[in-house]
């Protein structure tokens, strides 16, 4: 059962919330949207903030996932799950069975939406009316992939657990010492993590192969392209470009560390952080260039318009 009630904001702009922009089924030209600390939300085009959304509260926000034209969730601390399904003219607090701190989310352009957090591992079949509690209540998810080729879903547990979701069962795989985040192709055939250091997948993450690059360096979330090409970001501002073939060049952009990313079809992309850092680029992450600072950690990252997993 589903209990709402409305979020009022106190700036909301025509640009604002998850609503498609004009740049066809993958054009993402509805921008950045980034959510954290003090329940942070914020909608950015052409490297300005143009909605900063009060939404009357001081909780946490983690991580943020749209799909369709119009829907977005997003998830925080104490259980807390928001959701719009009209480009973010009106929000819901939606009811979920559980008030651990939600931490990581994925959607696919339809089918499921999964959510993971401190104990717990959701999945909704049906926008949010039901949910199955898969978690064993100990169990920390911190990061999760879904791929457009399956209803399935991968997940990092804290201690660097591979898990798997697929017909209905959740499955622990193996252990990636020290992963932290997880992201693959659309296809699902290749997967990358990323933590003290970065392992790639070439099939599908039965079996894995460690990236040269120094391990003491730790990295938050990463982006894996289509072209099975990725970015990893991190501590102290440090970006990793992993080529197609697992070679890695490392960059610094700035001292803030980085906490999450996101890169859409068009190329354009987000990486945010520490003290409301933003970086944008226009070539999947290739190069940077300082964004807007909007004040507050940035803990989640999405971009509007099809294509999210």
């Amino acid at each position: 059962m589903r209990t709402t009630y409305a979020i009022v904001f106190a700036s909301l702009v025509a640009a604002g919330g998850c609503k498609k922009g004009g740049g066809g089924p993958t054009g993402g030209g509805g921008g950045g949207w980034l959510v954290g600390e003090a329940g942070l939300m914020v909608n950015i085009h052409d490297d300005k903030p143009v909605g900063t959304y009060d939404l009357g509260d001081t909780e946490r926000l983690n991580a943020i996932a749209c799909r369709y034209a119009g829907e977005a969730w997003v998830v925080g601390d104490n259980g807390t799950l928001l959701y719009t399904s009209d480009g973010g003219e009106e929000w819901s607090a939606e009811v979920v069975p559980t008030s651990a701190r939600l931490r990581t989310l994925a959607t696919q352009d339809d089918g499921p939406v999964f959510i993971g957090g401190d104990g717990t591992f959701l999945v909704t079949t049906d926008t949010g009316e039901t949910w199955t509690e898969l978690g064993d209540g100990v169990t920390s998810f911190r990061s999760m992939s879904a791929a457009f080729s399956n209803s399935g879903v991968l997940a990092i547990s804290e201690d660097g657990g591979l898990w798997e979701y697929a017909d209905g069962t959740l499955t622990r795989r193996t252990t990636l010492p020290g992963a932290r985040a997880i992201h693959q192709t659309p296809e699902g055939d290749i997967v990358m993590t990323a933590g003290r250091g970065i392992m790639r997948s070439s099939n599908g993450g039965a079996t894995w192969q460690s990236l040269a690059i120094d391990p003491s360096i730790v990295f938050d979330d990463l982006r894996v392209n289509e072209d099975g090409s990725a970015v990893a970001v991190g501590e102290n501002g440090a970006i990793a470009n992993v080529d197609v073939h697992g070679g890695v060049t490392l960059q610094y952009v700035g001292t803030s560390s980085l906490h999450t990313i996101h890169v859409h079809h068009d190329t354009k992309g987000y990486a945010a952080g520490d003290d409301g850092t933003v970086l944008v680029t226009d070539d999947s992450g290739l190069t940077w260039r300082v964004g807007p600072n909007v004040g507050r950690t940035v803990r989640g990252v999405d971009e509007i318009g099809f294509g999210h997993r």
